[in-house]
C-alpha cells in the first residue's frame, strides 16, 4: 500500500518482523558497525573512532604526578606520587559509552533487532557496563577478540566460525 508521497507502508494488519542483525567490532581505537540482512550480508554501516585510543599516557596528562615526602627517615625522603587512575582508561570509558549511546540512538530508530558484539576482552566488558538495560535483551552473542582487520566478508566468515566454535547453538 503507498501514501500520498509515494512511500510504502506496511500492512497494519499484518506487519512483516524484518530481523536486522547488526556486528559491532571494536577496541579502544575504533569501532565498526555492520548489518548483515540475506540480501546484502555484511555491508558497512558506520565507523566511530577514538583519536584518544592511540595517544601516549604523557599525550592524555601533561602533569606531572606530585611530590610528597615520606614519614619514613624523619620526612626527608622525596618520591613521586604515584599515578592511581590511567588516562587511557578514561578514554576507553569515554568510548565505550559513546558507542553504547550510538547503538541505543540507532535501536530506537529501529535500525537493528540483534546485536553481535565482538570486541578485545576488556573493552567489551566496558561496552557492557555502558548498554542501556533495553539493549542488552539483543545481544546475541559476545565474542571476546578483536576482529577489525581484513576484508569484510573475511571477518564476517571468522566471527561466524568463533560462534560455532564455541559451541552457540542459536542461528547466526
Amino acid at each position: 500500500m503507498r501514501t500520498v508521497s509515494g512511500n510504502y507502508v506496511r500492512n497494519p494488519v499484518s506487519p512483516k518482523k524484518t530481523k536486522i542483525r547488526w556486528y559491532l567490532l571494536a577496541n579502544r581505537v575504533s569501532a565498526v558497525l555492520y548489518e548483515d540482512l540475506p540480501e546484502a550480508p555484511f555491508s558497512f554501516v558506520e565507523r566511530m573512532k577514538n583519536p584518544k585510543g592511540h595517544a601516549l599516557e604523557g599525550q592524555l596528562d601533561s602533569d606531572r604526578p606530585g611530590m610528597m615526602r615520606s614519614s619514613a627517615g624523619g620526612g626527608t625522603i622525596h618520591h613521586g606520587m604515584d599515578k592511581t587512575f590511567q588516562h587511557h582508561e578514561r578514554a576507553a570509558q569515554k568510548f565505550a559509552k559513546a558507542i553504547a549511546h550510538k547503538l541505543l540512538e540507532k535501536k530506537r530508530k529501529q535500525k537493528f533487532t540483534e546485536l553481535v558484539i565482538a570486541a578485545e576482552p576488556h573493552f567489551l566488558g566496558l561496552i557492557r557496563q555502558e548498554l542501556a538495560p533495553e539493549l542488552k535483551p539483543l545481544i546475541l552473542h559476545e565474542l571476546n577478540r578483536e576482529y577489525l582487520e581484513g576484508s569484510d566478508q573475511k571477518m564476517r566468515r571468522a566471527i561466524l566460525a568463533a560462534i560455532l566454535k564455541r559451541g552457540h547453538t542459536r542461528p547466526v
